[in-house]
């Protein structure tokens, strides 16, 4: 299952008018409403969490790969297996350069009425450009968990596996995309991301994981 260009277009291009609209009209109002409620959704939030972080698929992808690789020895399932490890290692690296790159404050910056919205990268203007880039690299050395909320690393992986399941096993369509909605909205419960935070973590994990298809589509897909 290879889409068009023009697919790949239309689906990015959505995401990103998604991204912009939440992030001018959505994203404080839902985060305020988290953050005003953190006792009540925090907790679920942070367990439902635990299932999107990365390790937990490249463990299982690696200790795969090793089975059918070298115990079983079944080619197309060890093939299998290591199109799971690229893709979460891929998709992983692409999220982790545009954290830094945007620099954006998570939801904490509006805790105690505080005011802290938005992304490094498109701020302090006023100075010059070398000092801005200073700011912004000593700004995220200082707080590097604080500044990395865009986009969201646990949806990136999430969204990785989702395509990764539908790409394999597209009868468990429905089944595969209520886990990934799931599992990704727990990040605006737990107040660690705003809404635009998950779309881009979507397109980044889904684009990634198709290119990565697209390198492997025949030892992924070939009968040994």
């Amino acid at each position: 299952m290879i889409f068009s260009k023009k697919q790949y277009l239309l689906f990015t291009a959505s995401l990103l008018s998604l991204i912009f609209l939440s992030y001018f009209f959505v994203d404080k109002t839902i985060a305020k409403y988290f953050i005003a409620n953190v006792s009540t959704y925090e907790g679920i939030g942070d367990f439902i969490s635990i299932w999107g972080e990365s390790h937990w698929y490249i463990a299982t992808a690696v200790i795969g790969f090793i089975i059918f690789k070298y115990f079983k020895k079944n080619e197309l399932f060890a093939q299998r297996f290591l199109f799971l490890l690229y893709a979460n290692i891929f998709s992983g690296l692409i999220s982790l350069v545009l954290k830094h790159l945007f620099g954006r404050i998570r939801p904490w910056g509006m805790r105690n009425d505080g005011d802290e919205y938005g992304f490094l990268l498109f701020q302090n203007f006023d100075m010059g450009f070398v000092e801005k880039m200073k700011h912004h690299a000593l700004t995220l050395a200082d707080s590097p968990t604080t500044y990395t909320s865009f986009p969201s690393g646990h949806t990136t992986t999430v969204f990785a596996v989702f395509t990764y399941l539908c790409l394999l096993f597209p009868k468990y369509l429905t089944l595969w995309l209520s886990l990934a909605v799931v599992l990704s909205s727990s990040r605006l419960l737990a107040n660690d991301h705003f809404v635009s935070d998950i779309f881009a973590g979507i397109i980044v994990g889904t684009i990634s994981t198709m290119f990565i298809y697209s390198k492997m589509k025949e030892k992924i897909e070939k009968v040994y």
